[in-house]
């Protein structure tokens, strides 16, 4: 594999572990200063719009400029800021200020982490870079949730402290060891003049082709893979009574089949049947497994231990498959097309956490069956598009 993408995987490795070790005690935060649940939504949904916003914007400045490692190293900084605000806020209007703070500099590391990758990898080793990068930096989300646990068990401003710390000195790392990436030429030319456009412009432009389709297809994934992963949390605490270190341990099981499908798995079936059969076929039982699981009485039941990993490995599958698609379509854009996926993706997040924390208290099953649904939808589309590349 290409020196640059191991470099780029080592680095994102480690921000991905920084960037959660906050999550496991923001509820710490909020029932500290006495606020109501419906804060974490609130908190969700505006660092994700933020994220909506900012994403293509970021991505459009990487195409214009040499240099992408300046679009990651300067935000971690900012994120980095951000996150210790956040950690010591004392009211409501300090903790948006800091999470749409966060949201705004956090979608520049990992938009243009992406394109970066696209930048040094050819189409036939682009879909095994994407996939071990997505396995690694999966794992490295798991171990933050652990880190953090581990770190705020007495007091959650810690893990804020250590996290902040921690983003900093990431900056510098990034700063010195990342190579340069070789942004083409044509990049540079045609994002000169769509950084200038509008955000509804960027949308339009794309809205009757096939990215078009494939971000729809974005929109709905990120909407049910935010409502499973929002949903599974306070499933396993409330009604399966799992203490915040077991639900630690359940993300880092998770984390670690995710890696073994995205590195041994997922680029093999890329290479034998193409990434838009995969991708097909994935959906497919992604979402027929989730439906299986949201029929029963205890989704960890010893009778569907099979179907459930099963679900873990399909489920953290998909995401490498439709990045790899998209950049087939990105043509010479690849920082703003990728800044346009994870834009689409915050609004999914918005809307799958909302819609999760809506239904959860009362119908906790209904949200996984919607979720399953969606998947099937996906797949749908993708069977019926005859425009998608199935290379």
């Amino acid at each position: 594999m290409n020196k640059k993408i191991i470099y780029l995987t080592c680095t994102m490795f480690l921000m991905s572990l920084l960037a959660n070790m906050g999550h496991p005690v923001t509820p710490e935060l909020v029932v500290s200063l006495k606020m109501s649940s419906f804060m974490y939504g609130v908190m969700f949904a505006a660092m994700s719009i933020a994220g909506f916003v900012m994403s293509p914007i970021w991505g459009s400045l990487s195409d214009k400029y040499k240099d992408r490692r300046l679009f990651m190293y300067i935000p971690t900084i900012g994120y980095g800021l951000a996150q210790l605000g956040f950690g010591f806020s004392t009211s409501v209007p300090m903790i948006i200020f800091f999470r749409i703070l966060g949201g705004a500099f956090s979608s520049s590391v990992f938009t243009n982490a992406i394109a970066y990758i696209i930048d040094e990898t050819n189409l036939e080793e682009r879909n095994r870079a994407i996939s071990t990068y997505t396995a690694i930096t999966g794992f490295g989300v798991s171990l933050g949730y652990l880190t953090g646990g581990y770190i705020g068990a007495k007091d959650y401003h810690y893990a804020f402290a250590f996290q902040a710390a921690g983003l900093l000195i990431h900056a510098v790392i990034m700063r010195l060891f990342l190579p340069k990436s070789q942004v083409h030429s044509k990049v540079q030319e045609t994002s000169q003049a769509n950084i200038k456009g509008s955000l509804k412009a960027n949308f339009k432009t794309y809205l009757s082709s096939s990215l078009g389709v494939l971000l729809l297809i974005v929109l709905l994934t990120s909407f049910s893979n935010t409502t499973y992963s929002n949903g599974i949390n306070y499933y396993l605490k409330k009604y399966l009574n799992l203490n915040p270190l077991q639900i630690g341990y359940y993300m880092a099981f998770t984390g670690i089949i995710g890696m073994i499908a995205n590195i041994y798995l997922t680029p093999r079936l890329s290479r034998k049947i193409g990434d838009k059969k995969s991708l097909k076929y994935v959906f497919l039982a992604t979402g027929i497994s989730l439906m299986i699981i949201g029929m029963q009485e205890n989704i960890l039941a010893k009778s569907t231990i099979g179907v459930f990993v099963l679900f873990i490995f399909v489920l953290s599958m998909f995401n490498p498959l439709l990045q790899a698609i998209i950049s087939k379509h990105s043509k010479n854009e690849h920082g703003r097309i990728m800044g346009l996926q994870s834009s689409i993706n915050s609004v999914g997040m918005v809307g799958g956490s909302l819609f999760s924390g809506a239904l959860m208290d009362s119908y906790p099953k209904v949200s996984f069956m919607v979720a399953a649904f969606l998947f099937l939808i996906s797949y749908l589309i993708v069977q019926l598009n005859k425009k998608l590349s199935s290379k």
